[in-house]
């Protein structure tokens, strides 16, 4: 199955990445719960993950766990995350979700400017989010 890459219509035209910024965010169940509800916590807070990919660079710099000026290194930060928690899942992930494929997938989309996230829940009630984001931004 093969889906359309729609890079992120939030970047300049013609930026280019100069690093990507490896992204992570774990809550509890009642965590998740509670960010649900508007009226609890702001869509803005720095503690809800985004609802767009791409804000996540608006988020608070504690949820970067990584930094590459490779599309590659950057990709293999986020497959390895992903069978960290493949391993842990709270429902299995089938055999065929391949990580070979995801990582596939995942290297296009760098390169692309279509900037891949992942979620899991996690046995025990902890639910995972990754992203990897491109910025040219002179942030560090």
């Amino acid at each position: 199955m093969r889906g359309s890459i729609v890079p992120d219509t939030a970047k300049g035209a013609g930026s280019k990445p100069t690093h990507f910024h490896c992204y992570r965010w774990s809550g509890t169940g009642q965590d998740w719960q509670r960010l649900e509800r508007t009226d609890t916590l702001d869509l803005n807070s720095p503690d809800r993950p985004p609802v767009r990919t791409v804000d996540w660079l608006i988020k608070s710099t504690r949820f970067v766990v990584a930094v590459h000026t490779d599309p590659g290194s950057a990709r293999d930060w986020l497959i390895a995350e992903w069978e960290g928690a493949r391993g842990k899942a709270l429902n299995s992930v089938p055999d065929w979700v391949s990580s070979k494929d995801r990582g596939e997938r995942a290297l296009r989309a760098i390169e692309t400017g279509c900037w891949p996230s992942y979620s899991q829940w996690l046995a025990g009630g902890v639910i995972m989010f990754w992203s990897v984001i491109g910025t040219d931004q002179p942030c560090h």
